[in-house]
């Protein structure tokens, strides 16, 4: 994962509704169009179960997980995203930076949920990076747990390809207004990386306008890709929410065999 996220961390907040970066949070709130499925998932998860999200980002979906009453442990990458779930998650949950690949020695399973929310693995690089990283999840894993992960439909967005994906309503937190805009350049091959500008428009309560800009890479992969990967990590996957013409999908997984 680049560094971008670390710049990023302290604008991300403004990429969501307030029901989802306040407290008590939603759960499956980073993964809006999936949420009856996490959310069914979660629901047969036993009182106080073991909850590990490793791509926590600001916190938001630990948040909601904590609330719910379970024990959750939150681990990302971006020191910058760790240090604001730090700020915003109770003490009760634990917060470590690691890779995916660094999970069996940083934190201790086994967990009966393990969620990787966010559209984050597509970070997870190469077609090998992104196995070793489904492999250290289901390392942390019980053998009776369910992973949970989501992904955009990157197929969908190279078939569409949007330029300029404005968010629909301006956002006001603390005095401050703010209005996201994505601009994606698409390559025509599929298999070639994407890029994202991010642009946050941010009037303050004097009338002045501010912008700030991150620049974020992604290499797409298909849901038949994520579902043959998952199977090489050593998953099955039981339940899924895929639809051609859905801009994001989510796959409950458990361990194989």
């Amino acid at each position: 994962m680049g560094d971008y996220y670390r710049d990023l961390a302290a604008d991300y907040h403004w990429i969501f509704p307030d029901e989802i970066v306040d407290f008590p949070g939603v759960i499956g709130g980073t993964s809006h169009d999936n949420r009856e499925l996490i959310e069914a998932t979660v629901s047969a998860l036993p009182s106080g179960a073991r909850v590990l999200d490793c791509a926590c980002g600001i916190g938001t979906d630990a948040m909601a997980l904590a609330h719910a009453g379970f024990q959750v442990t939150a681990t990302d990458a971006g020191p910058g995203m760790v240090d604001e779930a730090r700020r915003r998650l109770p003490a009760e949950v634990e917060v470590r930076v690691a890779r995916w690949e660094e999970l069996p020695a940083a934190v201790t399973g086994p967990y009966e949920l393990v969620v990787c929310l966010g559209n984050s693995l597509v970070h997870a690089g190469s077609h090998q990076e992104m196995v070793s990283a489904l492999s250290s999840m289901r390392q942390v894993l019980s053998p009776t747990g369910m992973l949970i992960v989501d992904s955009r439909n990157w197929e969908l967005l190279y078939r569409e390809r949007p330029r300029i994906v404005p968010a629909d309503r301006v956002r006001e937190r603390d005095g401050v207004r703010c209005w996201c805009v994505y601009v994606w350049s698409i390559p025509e091959r599929f298999g070639e990386p994407c890029l994202a500008e991010l642009l946050f428009l941010l009037e303050r309560q004097d009338g002045s306008v501010t912008h700030r800009r991150h620049l974020i890479d992604f290499q797409p992969f298909t849901p038949a890709d994520l579902e043959a990967r998952l199977a090489e990590a050593g998953f099955a996957v039981a339940g899924s929410t895929y639809r051609p013409d859905r801009q994001r999908y989510a796959f409950a997984c458990r361990v194989a065999g």
